[in-house]
């Protein structure tokens, strides 16, 4: 593996986006942790968003975690479906009422052969700028078991099961809801 970036043996993930219901394919999921990592990494050292709000890092970087050279158009592909890709999030407003807040799992993205820009919605700027807090809850996945999955259902398992570590009870979730959480259409086993 060649490395001009350090390869971190585990990602912080916070907790907020650990329980996501999606559909995305198991490299589109290992690209968006690399996103958060990297804008973990940009907002510690200090890093300013440019006048539209990206932030950048060289591709490299995102194919030195990944093992391999991603092409620019694969990469072009699971951009386009990271913005598209929903997360609805579910809250109670300050006067009690319940409300949802639509957002994909990036805001924006821009490619060149040799960076990438991303914008993240707001929400998830700051759950990442909050992983210092004393209370924030994350999850550590271990990059090096993460990143060698073959397969989509096998990692959202395993970032399932990491959650759970330590804890004495688990809870039950329905067939359905079990289904949801993986990402399975009503006629996929």
């Amino acid at each position: 593996l060649a490395t001009g970036i350090e390869v971190k043996k585990e990602i912080k993930a916070p907790q907020a986006v650990v329980h996501i219901k999606h559909s995305i394919t198991l490299r589109q999921y290992k690209v968006w942790l690399v996103i958060l990592q990297k804008y973990r990494d940009f907002y510690e050292s200090g890093g300013v968003c440019d006048e539209d709000r990206y932030y950048k890092f060289p591709k490299k970087d995102l194919d030195d975690l990944l093992g391999y050279e991603t092409t620019k158009m694969e990469l072009r592909r699971d951009l386009i479906a990271l913005r598209k890709e929903d997360i609805i999030l579910s809250f109670i407003e300050k006067g009690g009422e319940k409300a949802e807040e639509f957002n994909g799992f990036i805001s924006r993205g821009r490619l060149t052969s040799k960076t990438i820009s991303i914008e993240l919605p707001p929400f998830l700027e700051n759950v990442m700028k909050g992983l210092d807090q004393p209370r924030a809850m994350f999850q550590l996945l271990n990059w090096q078991i993460f990143n060698h999955f073959s397969g989509k259902y096998e990692a959202i398992l395993y970032k399932l099961c990491r959650d759970y570590v330590g804890a004495k009870n688990t809870p039950y979730m329905t067939i359905q809801e079990f289904r949801e959480y993986m990402g399975l259409k009503a006629h996929e086993y």
